[in-house]
């Protein structure tokens, strides 16, 4: 997440969608009051109690209305389908150590990991996260996003909703938008997805229909489709 008060603009982060990349060539452009979370082994700056994924409607809450409307708010999504298949990947590619210190996970999960035969199949993954969220204090952790850029009401409440299979093409919007050329840098991520064939040969009729009901907002929205 950024919020720039030099450039009038707010970057809400959303994961596995290209947002390291963006952080890291946006915050060359931002000055010294500016807040930047961190990311990777990058510190960023001013961040204290702000979270990486942080909403836009708890950025407009804890800024104020007023400051937030002056800014450019945007974010960049993706077809939840490939989404949700980086996201497993991200899991279980992940070596400790590697990817920075914001991408590390904690010492109970990784034995848990070495003692349930972990990594999984695709589909076990799914069934998981699902049997998950049935537990007290559990959700389902999918990279649900339409909370993140509506109000408590469904309202888009960011200014741009860039779509990530386009940001070349959004890259040069954005940069006329804010007054400034981004040098988008590529692979800044953690780099764990090994197969790289397309999403649609690997979900199963089962994961193909539990992410449509769980995205459901957002395919609607942005129009997605498997």
């Amino acid at each position: 997440m950024i919020v720039s008060y030099k450039h009038k603009f707010i970057f809400v982060h959303l994961g596995r969608t290209g947002g390291r990349s963006l952080t890291e060539s946006l915050m060359q452009h931002c000055g010294s009051d500016d807040i930047i979370t961190p990311i990777g082994d990058l510190p960023g700056q001013n961040h204290r109690g702000w979270h990486r994924h942080e909403s836009a409607l708890s950025i407009r809450d804890r800024l104020g209305r007023d400051f937030f409307e002056q800014c450019y708010v945007f974010t960049v999504d993706r077809n939840p389908w490939d989404k949700v298949l980086s996201n497993y990947w991200a899991y279980k590619g992940y070596l400790h150590g590697k990817g920075g210190k914001t991408e590390q996970i904690s010492i109970v999960e990784r034995l848990w990991r070495a003692i349930s035969g972990y990594p999984w199949t695709f589909d076990i993954w799914l069934k998981y996260r699902v049997l998950k969220s049935k537990l007290p204090g559990a959700y389902t952790r999918f990279p649900v996003t339409f909370g993140k850029y509506t109000d408590g009401e469904g309202n888009i409440i960011v200014d741009k909703i860039f779509r990530y299979e386009q940001f070349q093409e959004g890259v040069k919007e954005l940069s006329a938008k804010l007054g400034f050329q981004i040098d988008l840098r590529q692979s800044q991520g953690t780099g764990t997805r090994k197969n790289r064939e397309s999403y649609k040969t690997q979900y199963s009729p089962y994961g193909m229909q539990l992410v449509a009901d769980v995205f459901s907002k957002e395919i609607e929205l942005l129009g997605y489709t498997f």
